[in-house]
């Protein structure tokens, strides 16, 4: 696992924590810093992004350091060798949209990872 640029990592992507069925729709680079601004103390080690050719970052949460800049605590994501297999996601995005109050989620199939981040896009408007 290593560290990763940002550019690397293609855009739109979700967050999926750990401790939740629901997944954060991210469409650019600054919802990801927005969301590890707010987050930064509150991310677990197994919480992951999932970017739109998907490859997988787990999200690194930095331990807290008292009395510094909180910029440098920012969580880092760290690239996965395998990327997540599509049918592990299609699971992700049928318990996000029951977590939503949807019906009929076993229905809910796609062939593609970029379109499953789609339908999670369009779940949450």
């Amino acid at each position: 696992m290593t560290s990763v640029k940002m550019s690397s990592i293609e855009w739109p992507a979700i967050v999926k924590l750990t401790q939740s069925d629901e997944l954060l729709y991210l469409e650019h680079q600054r919802d990801w810093l927005e969301l590890a601004c707010l987050y930064q103390h509150h991310f677990i080690d197994t919480d992951q992004l999932l970017d739109s050719k998907g490859q997988r970052y787990l999200i690194s949460a930095c331990p807290q350091k008292i009395h510094e800049d909180p910029v440098g605590e920012l969580p880092q994501l760290l690239r996965q060798k395998q990327n997540l297999p599509l049918n592990e996601f299609i699971k992700w995005v049928q318990n996000h949209a029951q977590a939503l109050g949807q019906c009929c989620v076993a229905k809910l199939a796609f062939t593609t990872i970029s379109q499953g981040i789609e339908i999670v896009r369009t779940l949450d408007e």
